[in-house]
C-alpha cells in the first residue's frame, strides 16, 4: 500500500465532505461508542465480542447499548466467510428498559479491485421485540477504502453506505452513510473514527435524518 496517490486523496476528500456538508445542517445529533474483541478459535474461526453505546438528545442522554456476539468461519474461501451470531438491544422507553433479540447471520464478501478495498457484508437478522412483532430483516454494508494511508501512524480512510430492508414489507426502512478513519495503535489495537449520516423512514413515508459521531475500538487476539 503506498502512502500517499493525489487522485485517490482527491475522491476520498470528495465523497466524506460531501456527506458533512449534505447532513450536519438538519437532523438530530448523536455519539456512539464501542469495544469490539475479536480473537482466533481455530485456524478458519474467528469470535467477536462488542458492546456498544448510543447518546441521543445531543449526545447529552444514554439511548441504547448493545451487546453481540459472533462466530465466523473464514474455511470456505479466503474471500467469503460465514458469520453466526446473536445481537442483544437494550433500548430506553422513559424510565424503563425494552429489550429486542436478534439472531442473525453473516456473509462477508472481502476483494480488491485496482488496489480499493472492498468489503460487501450482508446480513440477515431475526427481530424479536419486548412489545412489537417478530419480524426478518436484511442489511446490506458495503465499505470501500483507497489505496493510501496518511501520516506515520498509517491512517487509513474510507466510506461505508449500509441499507436496512423489512422482508414483510420489502420496503427500505432506513440507510447509513459513513465516512472515517482507521488509526493503528498497537499492533492489534484499531481505533475507528467516523462520521454517519443516517436516514430513517417515518410511518407518513418521509425520512428523518440524524448526524452520528463514533468512535470504536478494536482488539485482535
Amino acid at each position: 500500500m503506498c502512502v500517499l496517490r493525489p487522485a485517490a486523496v482527491f475522491v476520498t476528500a470528495v465523497v466524506v465532505l460531501s456527506l458533512v456538508s449534505l447532513a450536519w445542517a438538519s437532523g438530530d445529533y448523536e455519539y456512539w461508542a464501542k469495544a469490539a474483541f475479536t480473537t482466533t478459535v481455530t485456524e478458519n474461526w474467528r469470535f467477536t465480542f462488542e458492546e456498544r453505546l448510543s447518546f441521543g438528545d445531543e449526545a447529552r442522554q444514554l439511548d441504547d447499548h448493545q451487546t453481540d456476539f459472533c462466530f465466523t468461519y473464514w474455511g470456505l474461501a479466503d474471500w467469503f466467510g460465514v458469520g453466526l451470531g446473536y445481537k442483544a438491544l437494550f433500548e430506553k422507553d422513559n424510565d424503563n428498559w425494552l429489550v429486542e433479540d436478534r439472531p442473525l447471520l453473516n456473509l462477508i464478501v472481502r476483494t480488491k479491485v485496482r488496489d480499493w478495498g472492498l468489503v460487501s457484508r450482508s446480513r440477515f437478522e431475526y427481530r424479536i421485540p419486548a412489545e412489537d412483532p417478530e419480524s426478518w430483516r436484511y442489511r446490506n454494508q458495503v465499505t470501500i477504502t483507497p489505496p493510501l494511508t496518511f501520516t506515520p501512524l498509517k491512517i487509513q480512510p474510507y466510506v461505508s453506505d449500509e441499507v436496512f430492508v423489512n422482508f414483510d414489507t420489502r420496503d427500505l426502512c432506513q440507510q447509513r452513510l459513513y465516512g472515517g478513519v482507521y488509526i493503528p495503535l498497537r499492533a492489534k489495537v484499531r481505533l475507528e473514527l467516523f462520521y454517519l449520516w443516517k436516514l430513517d423512514e417515518q410511518g407518513d413515508n418521509s425520512w428523518h435524518d440524524t448526524n452520528v459521531l463514533g468512535s470504536y475500538l478494536y482488539l485482535l487476539f
